[in-house]
């Protein structure tokens, strides 16, 4: 089976408007994980499509190091959402100059704003972070380590830390990666003709976030797509 673990939607304010239910469900993958910036508000809209949904959040740590957190249910995700509010900044998000950040229904309907400034650093730091998706039985990997908020791209090493997942977008990445981490690769979408650029292909049929976690976690799966050089 074919996924594509990350994905965003019109949550996120740098994503596009059409990202939404009925268009992400014409792409061409059987699993995707929908995650946001800061959030894992409108996963929850998309799980209703004729794929499994891996609920998740991209946290942007003080460090700006994103850090991905995959979740075995959209409760745990949405509790994680919670306190993670908590350490964002007390701005009012301007959708008009910041982009906007819309919730969404099953249909593909706008219900909503989201205010809190997603597209903000929250008062975490990496460890911090990783604590915090792991006390919610969550998975973290870091996101396209080798790119702009990757975590070698920031810091220019991987933290001794309890990440079993590491993203990549390349094979200077993967190279780097590779025996420390499982490898990943994902199209981080933001549009809708970018879903699917990147996947990993899993064994079997794997029918809940659980079973899909524990396969990557058991390096169950071939990477697939193209990968940058």
């Amino acid at each position: 089976m074919k996924a594509d673990l990350h994905v965003h939607t019109c949550l996120s304010p740098c994503a596009d408007l059409l990202m939404i239910p009925p268009v992400i469900e014409k792409a061409e993958v059987d699993i995707l994980g929908i995650v946001d910036h800061n959030s894992a508000r409108n996963a929850l809209a998309f799980s209703k499509m004729k794929k499994l949904v891996i609920p998740g959040v991209e946290i942007q740590t003080v460090e700006d190091v994103h850090l991905l957190g995959f979740f075995v249910n959209f409760e745990d995700a949405l509790k994680l959402t919670e306190v993670l509010y908590e350490h964002l900044p007390r701005l009012k998000h301007d959708h008009e100059k910041m982009g906007y950040q819309l919730l969404v229904n099953e249909d593909g309907d706008y219900i909503g704003y989201e205010n809190m400034p997603l597209g903000f650093p929250a008062n975490l730091t990496i460890s911090q972070a990783v604590d915090l998706v792991l006390s919610f039985r969550g998975v973290p990997a870091y996101a396209h380590v080798e790119r702009r908020f990757g975590v070698l791209y920031q810091l220019g090493f991987f933290p001794n830390l309890d990440v079993p997942v590491a993203e990549v977008v390349s094979e200077e990445g993967r190279s780097k990666a590779e025996g420390r981490f499982r490898v990943i690769v994902s199209s981080d979408a933001h549009f809708p003709d970018e879903v699917g650029r990147r996947y990993i292909e899993l064994k079997g049929k794997p029918d809940s976030p659980k079973k899909v976690l524990d396969q990557i976690l058991a390096g169950e799966y071939t990477l697939g797509g193209v990968l940058d050089w």
